[in-house]
């Protein structure tokens, strides 16, 4: 027989066949009832296939909570989430305002080369400035050296447009009366009575006050078209008629208005009703302006009207 010799050691198992063996070791799981001792449930699992089931839950969890924070409204509800459709909106308006302020710019931009040219400051007269944009404001070390200056044609505009500053028919202001135009004779009286007060243009009183009988008409002058047609304290209900060949006339201190603003109505056509509202309200009369081309003329030089013992 032959001997074993002493120094033989057996062998030591691997860690790495000890881990397998483990990992694929079966376990049974039995769940059974209590008295009857019946099973109800049961399987057989390693710990593998336990490690795989948790990775694959977990997996599944996060692709679930992935999927609600980034397509639905729910995310609104985490800390540190927002509306997406707030970022769009501010970013509308941040574009919208942005586009205002340049408009702005551009509107006082035009605005200020309006106010140099109404100044009188010539752009194409310097030839450093020739190509400059009229919509871009100049330079402040150009603006420090201008030099204002009228030209012909800017002080023949200033002239008219002073002389024909037609609506300002209640100011203080008064221009020399002109003389009657021969391109319109036949005015009509708008009412037959007394002049009791005269056109005075030194004293401020502009046209003539005529009294007649109590409920009288009142006829317009000329035919055109009705400016305004209202009442105020001073002057109680009150109409204006703009004429052909720049005259307008007036008609105040009525008891009622017989038309509107924007009626076109003929020569001789009633227009109101006498009375005497407004400031004066001692007698009823008539106060009738006539002005031409923005100057305040005396009717009696155009129509025929009966003067009073005392003017």
């Amino acid at each position: 027989m032959s001997e074993t010799p002493q120094n033989t050691k057996p062998k030591k198992p691997k860690l790495r066949n000890v881990s397998l063996k483990k990992l694929n070791r079966r376990y049974d799981f039995l769940m059974r009832h209590d008295e009857s001792k019946k099973e109800i449930l049961g399987f057989k699992l390693n710990l593998l296939n336990l490690v795989l089931v948790i990775i694959g839950i977990a997996l599944l969890l996060i692709i679930i909570t992935t999927f609600i924070i980034a397509f639905t409204p729910l995310r609104e509800y985490i800390p540190g989430y927002t509306d997406t459709n707030l970022n769009r909106e501010v970013y509308l308006l941040s574009l919208r305002a942005d586009s205002l302020e340049k408009e702005m710019q551009k509107k006082d931009v035009y605005f200020d080369n309006i106010k140099k040219i109404v100044e009188g400051y010539d752009f194409a007269a310097d030839s450093a400035l020739a190509s400059l944009s009229i919509y871009e404001p100049l330079p402040k070390g150009v603006t420090d050296t201008i030099t204002l200056k009228k030209s012909v044609q800017d002080s023949i505009l200033r002239a008219e447009y002073e002389a024909q500053n037609q609506y300002n028919l209640f100011g203080d202001d008064y221009l020399p009366p002109a003389k009657p135009s021969s391109l319109v004779k036949n005015f009509f009286v708008p009412l037959n009575g007394t002049i009791l007060n005269a056109f005075n243009a030194e004293k401020g009183h502009l046209g003539v006050d005529i009294s007649s009988d109590r409920d009288q008409v009142i006829n317009a002058t000329l035919e055109g078209t009705v400016v305004f047609s209202t009442w105020s304290i001073n002057n109680g209900y009150c109409i204006g008629i703009q004429h052909s060949d720049g005259y307008f006339s007036v008609y105040k201190h009525n008891a009622t208005l017989l038309k509107k603003e924007g009626d076109y109505v003929k020569a001789g056509e009633a227009i109101a009703i006498l009375g005497k509202s407004g400031e004066s309200e001692e007698y009823e009369h008539l106060h009738f302006e006539l002005w031409h081309n923005g100057i305040a003329v005396n009717p009696a030089d155009y129509m025929t009207i009966n003067q009073s013992v005392e003017n």
